[in-house]
């Protein structure tokens, strides 16, 4: 009776210094921020100027929605490591009330869990898993081909290898897969499964002291639609795209404060089944980032020409002769400067886009050109 007394307690012992190595060995850290923007954004469904239906004329009166806004938006990560393995959670809820036209309001909501485990000094594995809810409501008018309404639901996870070929490199290779599915508008439905590899390499390499890198982000993928309609007369139809996506980067630190990144991406989209909603697109970027563990500034800019393989622009009087063209210019934005020491921040964000097109026809709302721009200013508290 004694000994078997004996032996329970040397293993509760054992276990309860099993655990406390265990516990002693982890490291876990937690982040929160919250925080709150007000400012404008003009144009938010992305609509052209006039479209004619019916032979009725709407301008921009009746087209173009803007509003001033409140963000609202928070951020909770964890992470914690023990013998090798790291394991990460985050969720990041957020929404954007409208005071002009409180009912085009909408909200999400992402939320993620990361899994990586060491190998070696060199390599590790990596896998993700996602969820990502946008509760939107309207028809946006940027969209092509497709009708999509603005709420989905999106699920994603993520497998593959880090690894240090090179000293001071690091690539990553992925495999990945998406499933999305829109809300219903009207009589539409449509959801796409994707599937696709996800590969990046930078090198790493200094001047003067100064950290510089190069490297190379891209994927291939497929993406498959489905369309289903709730009538007869506009049959459930199915589209077969393939997307290859590739991005080169070069991180040019000017000093111990301030980098520039210019960057150059290849984008294209086959159709491969009916070889008719194909494009190109190209162009230049250019990053700019400065940090001074005081205050923080993330700029861009972007000049993107998209060039349809198939798809005839249209004009008022029918098709011109030409592919559809798109040129986009994209500016944005990003300040944050801290506030003594409380974990307060000042915080500002601003956003242009400027989609130029030949497809003029004003009896079309796809395919055509708008202009969308926010700006606001804000606080954030971080713990």
């Amino acid at each position: 009776m004694l000994k078997n007394s004996i032996m329970k307690a040397r293993t509760s012992l054992l276990a309860a210094l099993l655990v406390s190595a265990l516990l002693m060995s982890q490291e876990n850290k937690q982040r929160f921020k919250v925080g709150t923007y007000a400012g404008y954004e003009y144009n938010y469904f992305k609509s052209p100027t006039e479209v004619r239906q019916d032979t009725i004329l709407f301008t921009r009166d009746d087209l173009i929605a803007s509003s001033s806004y409140k963000d609202i938006f928070a951020s909770y990560d964890y992470a914690t490591k023990w013998r090798g393995n790291r394991l990460r959670f985050s969720v990041d809820p957020s929404a954007r009330l409208f005071y002009d036209n409180f009912d085009d309001s909408y909200w999400s909501l992402n939320a993620s869990a990361k899994y990586d485990y060491e190998l070696n000094d060199n390599t590790a594995l990596l896998a993700q898993i996602s969820f990502r809810r946008m509760n939107r409501e309207g028809l946006d008018g940027a969209q092509d081909v497709l009708v999509n309404p603005l709420g989905y639901t999106n699920y994603g996870a993520k497998a593959g290898v880090e690894f240090e070929p090179v000293q001071n490199n690091k690539t990553t290779i992925l495999g990945f897969y998406n499933f999305k599915d829109f809300d219903a508008f009207g009589i539409r439905d449509l959801q796409f499964n994707e599937y696709g590899v996800q590969v990046g390499t930078k090198q790493k390499f200094k001047v003067n002291r100064l950290k510089h890198a190069y490297g190379l982000n891209g994927y291939v993928k497929k993406r498959l639609y489905d369309t289903f309609n709730a009538s007869d007369v506009i049959p459930d139809g199915e589209r077969d795209w393939s997307y290859i996506k590739a991005t080169a980067f070069y991180e040019l630190p000017l000093s111990k404060t301030l980098e520039l990144e210019p960057s150059y991406t290849y984008y294209s989209r086959i159709d491969i089944r009916d070889e008719r909603s194909g494009f190109t697109q190209t162009g230049p970027s250019l990053r700019i980032k400065f940090d001074n563990d005081k205050t923080r500034i993330n700029s861009s800019f972007k000049y993107l020409v998209r060039d349809y393989t198939t798809l005839e622009a249209r004009d008022n009087n029918g098709p011109t002769g030409e592919k559809i063209k798109y040129q986009y210019v994209d500016v944005a934005l990003n300040m944050e400067h801290r506030l003594g020491n409380g974990g307060f921040s000042l915080i500002a964000e601003a956003y242009s886009r400027v989609r130029t097109t030949n497809y003029t026809d004003i009896d079309a709302r796809s395919f055509r050109g708008y202009t969308n721009q926010y700006a606001g200013i804000g606080i954030r508290w971080e713990l």
